[in-house]
């Protein structure tokens, strides 16, 4: 008799139409090669086979009562995805994507959605995680969104360093909410994390596993005064100038054992610069990592630490050194006529760690260039003295406190 009952319903909800509300029962649906739409769709227990089909919900989906979904097509909406269901809302063989379009959307519920592909989509929109984590299997596409983790946690769980793609959407976290990917490659791992409380920002770091190994690292930008969050920027070793106010990074390794390379970008022109990176540890306090400046990218300045093992504390921020180095100088004249008296043009100064220095005539041709500062000019040129004039040099060196200097300007050789 209740089969029976079933089965008349399940005939009643195929004729409903569709454009208004799908309310999906104890019978199975198979969806195959069309396009389902519906305002919304309410799952109460149904297993649904959603096969290389495009649905449309112009609203949201609530997975209820042990609801399941078998994916290999597309699901779009526009409102709220809801995960009542007590287990994962998609089978373990999904490949397919869910797609969500809309502005101001959650993801909510009491159980955590495993997606296999969640791309998000609406310009400059957030997505937000209400209550519930959840799970990325293998690819996440931020383009322009921001998904906001609030205190919760989404997990990427393919080690492909590439599983987040992106174009100006980040994932931001409060508390200790985070964005946590699995790795398995000496490969360098994106974590774009910013936040839009107060001044938005986006401050993404970088981590290289120095083994190919499983492991996990969270990652959060703490978009606050980190002493705010329990880490006094004033409680700090004594060579270290100050710790960056605006913001800082929580970083954990979850899982595994590796080293790592841990790269934390910034924006010079609004953060202004830095000469290295502090970890909140030992006494505890705000210690010097002795962090080296790192290549440029996605428009932002980088400073490395290589080969870090210390993830007993979770906070990373960027600092700045007292200077003890003075300043460095280079002579604007020498005489090079063997009287003991400045007959050498040397560049002065301490802490260079990386040195380049050359010297141009007025026609532009180079007669001098070294990557040594204990090799100084002469004044000769292809073994030749050169006359009175004056030159035109240029100097770049990157101190050991991560400091780098730019100068040009002219020497005169005096006979």
């Amino acid at each position: 008799m209740r089969n029976q009952k079933n089965a008349m319903l399940c005939s009643k909800i195929h004729t409903l139409p569709l454009t208004l509300l799908l309310i999906v029962f104890l019978c199975p649906f198979l969806w195959r090669g069309a396009e389902i739409k519906s305002q919304t769709l309410v799952n109460n227990g149904a297993p649904i086979n959603n096969v290389n089909s495009q649905i449309y919900v112009n609203g949201g989906i609530s997975n209820k009562l042990n609801g399941l979904f078998e994916n290999s097509g597309s699901i779009y909406l526009t409102g709220d995805w809801s995960n009542t269901a007590g287990n994962a809302a998609f089978t373990g063989t999904s490949t397919g994507a869910v797609i969500m379009q809309g502005v101001g959307q959650n993801i909510e519920g009491t159980s955590v959605t495993e997606f296999y592909n969640l791309m998000l989509e609406g310009a400059a929109s957030i997505k937000q995680l209400v209550g519930i984590d959840a799970i990325v299997k293998n690819q996440l596409d931020l383009n322009d969104c921001e998904l906001a983790t609030n205190t919760n946690t989404i997990y990427v769980t393919n080690t492909s360093s590439t599983a987040i793609t992106r174009n100006i959407g980040f994932v931001s976290s409060l508390g200790t909410g985070a964005l946590v990917r699995n790795t398995a490659a000496n490969s360098p791992y994106f974590f774009p994390v910013g936040s839009s409380v107060g001044t938005v920002r986006f401050r993404p770091i970088e981590l290289t596993p120095d083994n190919s190994l499983n492991n996990s690292y969270a990652v959060r930008m703490a978009n606050t005064d980190a002493t705010s969050e329990g880490f006094d920027r004033n409680v700090k070793q004594s060579e270290i100038e100050s710790v960056n106010p605006l913001y800082y990074h929580r970083i954990n390794r979850i899982t595994g054992n590796a080293k790592a390379t841990i790269a934390i970008y910034y924006d010079a022109a609004q953060d202004g610069t830095f000469s290295g990176m502090a970890h909140w540890q030992n006494m505890p306090q705000w210690e010097n990592m002795l962090a080296a400046a790192g290549n440029s990218n996605y428009g932002l300045s980088a400073m490395n630490k290589f080969d870090w093992d210390d993830f007993t504390t979770p906070a990373y921020a960027l600092l700045k050194i007292k200077n003890e180095c003075g300043e460095t100088f280079v002579p604007n004249a020498f005489s090079p006529d063997n009287d003991g008296a400045n007959d050498l043009e040397c560049v002065l100064g301490k802490c260079i760690q990386d040195f380049y220095f050359a010297i141009y005539d007025r026609w532009g041709e180079k007669i001098f260039e070294t990557t040594d500062q204990k090799n100084c000019w002469d004044g000769t040129y292809k073994g030749k003295l050169m006359n009175t004039a004056v030159f035109v040099y240029y100097l770049k060196v990157t101190l050991t406190t991560g400091e780098l200097i730019n100068k040009k300007g002219n020497i005169t050789l005096i006979r």
